[in-house]
């Protein structure tokens, strides 16, 4: 007999160690590891990457557009551009229309560094998903796609 509701679902079956979420959850935190590992040696994150990869792509975005593109508050996106500029990855001008917003770019060193990442991560991922072929690869991507889009998550 079930002492509380947690009891109660154990004992109608709920595996936790193979609910979907835990398994996501579990899986996503793998792989962070891993990338973050692969590109250790430059001691930059997943999430600085992302940072310098959306500035290759969209030079002169400003603290709220990065924020909104990479899923961060605007404080996160903030703290994250300022340690890339200590480190003379990212630069940032005043927005000649408004003074008050600061546009950030990369520095060629920030290009280079992001270079020498990316070709690490892309490694750890293909190591990563290796133990997939492709058709499995492409299964799993329209499976989370569907699922993304079902929750209303398109991007």
């Amino acid at each position: 007999m079930a002492d509380t509701p947690i009891d109660a679902v154990l004992e109608d079956g709920m595996d936790v160690n193979n609910d979907l979420l835990w398994l996501l959850k579990r899986a996503f935190h793998h792989g962070l590891h891993t990338l973050n590992e692969a590109m250790g040696n430059h001691d930059v994150t997943t999430a600085q990457l992302g940072l310098m990869r959306l500035l290759a792509e969209q030079p002169g975005l400003s603290g709220a557009d990065l924020a909104r593109h990479l899923l961060v508050t605007p404080q996160g996106a903030q703290l994250a551009v300022a340690a890339l500029e200590r480190r003379g990855f990212v630069e940032r001008k005043p927005d000649p229309n408004h003074g008050r917003i600061l546009r950030a770019y990369l520095t060629q060193t920030g290009r280079d560094v992001a270079e020498a990442c990316l070709a690490e991560a892309v490694a750890a991922h293909q190591a990563l998903f290796g133990v997939f072929d492709n058709d499995e690869q492409e299964t799993l991507r329209g499976l989370l796609q569907r699922f993304l889009h079902h929750a209303g998550n398109d991007e």
